[in-house]
């Protein structure tokens, strides 16, 4: 029976403390942003407000958890949501979260009315979709909100900033059912190249501008990733949408001198096997790692099945009484072998951090992401998606 399977060795741990640590963080800096569009009666309103803040919940809260996450977020009053589908969108609603909730993909005709049902916020970039969301709320005769996608430079979803003027105005013009409430881009550079980026807000303020005279006032202007937010300080926008950040991770190595994040995810597990070998021995598939002196090794239970990447294989390391140890030769389907020679006690059971702190040690998404030649959303991504979770 179900109830009678142990739990898993290797798990997960969710830190909710800092996932509203890491909000706090968010929100210090979005107070340093100013919002100051000319034709506005809320020019120069405060931004510290939660409500200000669209946190990034998508890929079930990058491998976090999205059930605990939502929930956390909305006892910390975020005002808004923001996930990829509307699969998601309706995970949300199922768990009973009142937010309102963005879609950050656009999506086919056919899908409106879901959309409508379960009162998500839409990307629209076709007049295919505008058409049909707007056919569904005439339906039920109800206004359905909308946020507009302007490429200014991404060049994967979003009408091209220069035709963005008429399309809006044209969406405007033809769909009385709908609310053209958010109006946004994405950056795809801002952690490498700061011209481009102050470009594409510049775009995004022209067009802003350019509306509000035509009394097209929407009400919310977004842009701003993780990155955005804490590289840059704007005047346009009065939504933020912190991703990574919210995670406690770094978009940006240099950025870890002025801000304080925690990570919320960290990885445990425990040796189930040591052993002594000798010299010339030959250690996991392929004979990768050959043994140049007598030492002690431990068998740990995770490998790639639970997201713990094959190219870790003779690179990474894991803590164990709170000093590094080696993983050695390849990294199999459910288990590691590490270099335990100069841990003093290691035996059976003895706690293993695969990401986390340990002592006075420590191995971050970071640290994983160089070894396997990626990034830290993917690490944290296939771990918590991949292991069992534990909130904390």
């Amino acid at each position: 029976m179900k109830k009678n399977i142990p739990s898993s060795l290797s798990y997960v741990q969710i830190d909710l403390s800092a996932l509203k640590a890491n909000l706090r963080e968010i929100r210090r800096l979005t107070s340093l942003n100013s919002f100051a569009l000319l034709l506005r009666d809320d020019q120069k309103k405060s931004l510290t407000d939660p409500q200000h803040i669209l946190p990034v919940i998508k890929a079930d809260a990058y491998g976090h958890g999205v059930d605990a996450i939502a929930r956390q977020l909305e006892a910390l009053k975020v005002g808004y949501l923001g996930v990829s589908d509307v699969r998601e969108g309706i995970y949300l609603r199922q768990l009973g979260l009142k937010n309102s909730i963005v879609l950050f993909e656009t999506t086919l005709p056919e899908e409106a009315r879901a959309i409508v049902e379960h009162d998500l916020l839409p990307t629209v970039c076709t007049m295919e979709l505008a058409a049909a969301l707007d056919a569904q709320a005439a339906r039920r005769k109800k206004m359905v909100r909308i946020h507009i996608k302007v490429d200014t430079g991404m060049g994967r979803l979003g009408v091209w900033y220069k035709d963005a003027f008429d399309f809006i105005r044209e969406v405007h013009r033809r769909f009385s059912n709908l609310i053209i409430h958010g109006i946004y881009t994405h950056y795809p550079s801002a952690d490498s190249d700061k011209n481009f980026t102050y470009k594409q807000t510049e775009s995004l303020y022209l067009l802003v501008m350019r509306l509000d005279q035509q009394g097209l006032v929407i009400p919310c202007v977004h842009a701003s990733n993780s990155m955005g937010l804490a590289g840059y300080k704007t005047k346009v926008l009065n939504l933020f949408r912190p991703g990574l950040m919210l995670y406690g991770l770094y978009p940006l190595e240099k950025l870890k001198t002025n801000i304080r994040l925690r990570p919320v995810m960290s990885v445990h597990s425990k040796v189930i096997f040591i052993k002594r070998i000798e010299k010339g021995r030959s250690i996991s598939y392929g004979r990768t790692f050959i043994a140049k002196k007598a030492m002690t090794v431990a068998t740990i239970p995770i490998g790639y099945s639970n997201g713990y990447f094959r190219s870790f294989s003779n690179k990474a390391h894991v803590l164990i009484g709170g000093r590094r140890c080696p993983v050695l030769g390849r990294v199999t389907m459910d288990q590691i072998i590490v270099d335990v020679t100069h841990v003093k006690g290691a035996k059976l059971g003895t706690p293993v951090v695969i990401m986390g702190t340990q002592k006075n040690a420590s191995i971050s998404a970071d640290d994983l992401a160089q070894w396997a030649g990626t990034i830290n959303y993917e690490i944290v991504c296939a771990l918590g998606n991949n292991l069992p979770r534990r909130l904390k």
